[in-house]
């Protein structure tokens, strides 16, 4: 059973796509019409039109007008969110995190931010990687923002109504973050998931009032190698979470009760063929997918890394199959390996096996 999903591209977007280059963090827009791609190198936002259509030929996606933000406050952008469908937050390695407006049409040039969200002198945003928001009420959103290299994530509310200004800015969660590079709310808000680099693992936090930076997770998402981008299902079931290390995404399930505790995954499936795989293999942590997202319909997961720009698979396949790759307790026993070699020589722990991915 092949879960790609056939994908028409018009001859505008590929050219778009072609050109992006080293891709970092996809996401559908709220009404899932537009899908948004971080251009990390070319320093570029990609907008793109997007129909999901299901025929008695099978589900096939198309893929058509495109549209790129450029501007001088785009520098390495990593992560992206929408705010509202015609309104983008990024988070930029080398810069801050700015607001921008997501323009339809023809190319728009260079344009300005509409706001730069810089935090306070006890929470200043540094060296941002990943965002994500959540609604707080008709004119107000929670932006969570990953500091990559300073291992904590911020909170910060906006203010529709002044230009997405922020009105607060604190710390929220640093408790056993090593490099935080991928972050999601679950769709009702009451959990937040964190891949936590560097420990090889996904943190996942109850969204309470008393969550601090002290806050211990409650589920701790394992086995994988290199986490990144990270979403949960509209139906709350389950975690998606990519694995820049490897060729899959990882499929985690939730509980009876809820996610807490400790899980591994129930199923794991590639998204590159291993040839595309290797072609991206220029560092120990390159190579698997980076960004990943589900439509609001939970029609299909929308996956991207650099040598395959944009890709699409039917989710209700992928989170059908039960069985696991065939080298899963190999990769088990890779991942123990690379916890433990991590601690003493982070330098050697991506190299681990590569020709079991």
């Amino acid at each position: 059973m092949n879960a790609r999903l056939e994908c028409t591209v018009s001859p505008s977007a590929q050219a778009v796509l072609t050109g992006l280059g080293r891709t970092e963090d996809v996401m559908f827009s709220p009404s899932g019409s537009r899908l948004a791609i971080a251009g990390f190198r070319t320093n570029r936002i990609a907008l793109f039109d997007v129909a999901i259509v299901d025929s008695g030929q099978g589900r096939k996606v198309f893929v058509g007008g495109a549209v790129e933000i450029e501007s001088a406050t785009l520098r390495n952008p990593h992560g992206l969110c929408f705010l509202d469908e015609s309104t983008l937050a990024v988070a930029n390695r080398e810069g801050g995190v700015q607001v921008y407006a997501a323009p339809q049409g023809s190319s728009p040039g260079v344009i300005r931010p509409m706001q730069s969200i810089t935090g306070d002198a006890s929470v200043p945003i540094r060296t941002p990687g990943s965002v994500a928001c959540f609604p707080l009420g008709q004119d107000r959103l929670e932006l969570l923002v990953c500091h990559n290299y300073s291992n904590v994530v911020t909170r910060h509310v906006l203010d529709r109504r002044h230009g997405f200004a922020s009105v607060r800015d604190e710390p929220l969660l640093r408790r056993g973050l090593e490099v935080p590079d991928g972050i999601c709310f679950s769709p009702d808000g009451t959990w937040i998931a964190v891949s936590s680099h560097d420990t090889h693992e996904v943190l996942l936090y109850r969204r309470t009032a008393t969550l601090n930076p002290d806050a211990a997770p409650d589920a701790v998402l394992r086995n994988v190698i290199c986490p990144h981008g990270v979403r949960f299902t509209r139906d709350h079931r389950h975690v998606l979470v990519a694995d820049a290390h490897a060729r899959y995404v990882n499929v985690y399930a939730r509980g009876a009760a809820d996610w807490r505790g400790t899980r591994d995954p129930c199923r794991m499936f590639p998204v590159l063929d291993r040839p595309t795989y290797l072609r991206g293999r220029s560092n120990p942590e390159e190579g698997g997918p980076k960004g990943i997202d589900v439509d609001p319909k939970m029609k299909v997961l929308a996956c991207t890394t650099e040598f395959q720009t944009l890709a699409f698979f039917d989710l209700a396949q992928l989170l059908s199959r039960q069985a696991r790759p065939d080298n899963w307790h190999r990769r088990y026993v890779q991942w123990r390996l690379a916890r433990a070699i991590h601690r003493r020589r982070p330098s050697l722990y991506g190299w681990l096996v590569p020709m079991w991915q």
